[in-house]
C-alpha cells in the first residue's frame, strides 16, 4: 500500500499516527474523570441531604439498580419492545421523508404547492397529538410506531430539503452547459451532495424517534422502556427512573455510532 494511502483517513489501510492515539486516550481519560467527578459531587450532594434524594436519586444506588436490572432481565423484554417500535419508525419515517423530499426537490411546483401543508403539520406539537394516535390505532405499537413517524419524518424531510438546496451552482451551471440532462444532474449532483445533510436528519432523527416512542409509552402504557419510567415515577422511585435513562442513553448512543459507521463507509464510497 502506498504512503498517500496510510495517509488517507478514509483509506483502509490508514494508520493514525501514535501521537493521535495518545491525544485520544488522553481525551478518554479526561471525559472518564469529568465524569467520575460528577458522578462523586452527585453523591455527595445526596448523602449530604444539600438536595433530597427523592428528587435527584443516588448514583451508588442506582447504578446498581441499573446492572441489575440487565442481569435479571427486567430490561431486555422491554428494550426489545420499545426497539420494535423505534425501527420500524425509523425505517417508514425514513422511507417518506426522502421520497418527499426527493420528490419536491426534482419537481419545484410540487415544493411549492406541499410546503405550506408541510410547515403547518410540523408546526403541530407531536406531544399532543398522541391521545389523538391512542384513540385512532389503540394502545398498541402502531401508535407508538405513527408517533415515532410523525416526528422522524419532519426531521429528515427539512435535512434533506435543506441539503439539497446547498447544491453548488457553478456545478449546476455547468451541467447545464454541458447539456447533460436534468435527471443525470439530479441523480449524479443533487443527491450526492445531500448525502451528508441526509445522514445528519438520521441521526437527529433516530434519537427523536425514541422520544416520540418512549412518550408514546409514557401515556399509553405498555409493556416498553417507558412504561418502566413511567412505573418508576408514579412509585416515586427516582432511582429506578435513572436506572432506565443510563439504557436509554446507551442504546441512544449506539444507534447514533451505527448512523456514523455507515456514514463513514458511504464517505469511502463516494472517494473511491
Amino acid at each position: 500500500m502506498t504512503e498517500k494511502a496510510l495517509r488517507n483517513p478514509t483509506s483502509p489501510g490508514f494508520q493514525a499516527p501514535k501521537s493521535a492515539w495518545s491525544g485520544r486516550l488522553a481525551l478518554l481519560a479526561g471525559q472518564i474523570g469529568l465524569l467520575a467527578a460528577i458522578m462523586g459531587i452527585w453523591e455527595w450532594a445526596a448523602v449530604a441531604e444539600i438536595v433530597p434524594r427523592a428528587f435527584i436519586g443516588q448514583p451508588s444506588v442506582f447504578i446498581p439498580a441499573f446492572f441489575s436490572g440487565l442481569l435479571n432481565g427486567t430490561y431486555f423484554s422491554a428494550t426489545l419492545i420499545t426497539m420494535q417500535a423505534v425501527l420500524t419508525a425509523f425505517c417508514i419515517g425514513s422511507f417518506l421523508a426522502l421520497f418527499t423530499a426527493l420528490v419536491m426537490t426534482a419537481a419545484p411546483p410540487v415544493e411549492r404547492l406541499l410546503s405550506p401543508f408541510i410547515d403547518a403539520l410540523n408546526a403541530l406539537p407531536r406531544v399532543a397529538l398522541i391521545p389523538l394516535f391512542i384513540i385512532w390505532f389503540g394502545l398498541g405499537i402502531t401508535q407508538k410506531v405513527v408517533s415515532g413517524v410523525s416526528i422522524m419524518y419532519f426531521v429528515l424531510l427539512s435535512a434533506t430539503l435543506a441539503g439539497a438546496k446547498s447544491v453548488d451552482p457553478d456545478h449546476l451551471l455547468l451541467a447545464r452547459s454541458l447539456g447533460i440532462p436534468r435527471w443525470q444532474v439530479f441523480l449524479q449532483i443533487v443527491v450526492p451532495s445531500a448525502i451528508p445533510s441526509i445522514f445528519a436528519g438520521m441521526k437527529l432523527g433516530m434519537i427523536y424517534t425514541v422520544l416520540g416512542v418512549i412518550t408514546a409509552e409514557l401515556i399509553a402504557g405498555g409493556r416498553g422502556l417507558g412504561t418502566l419510567v413511567s412505573y418508576y415515577s408514579n412509585t416515586f422511585d427516582t432511582n429506578g427512573v435513572f436506572a432506565v435513562l443510563i439504557l436509554l442513553i446507551i442504546l441512544t448512543s449506539c444507534l447514533a455510532g451505527l448512523m456514523n459507521a455507515v456514514e463513514k463507509r458511504i464517505g469511502r464510497w463516494r472517494l473511491a
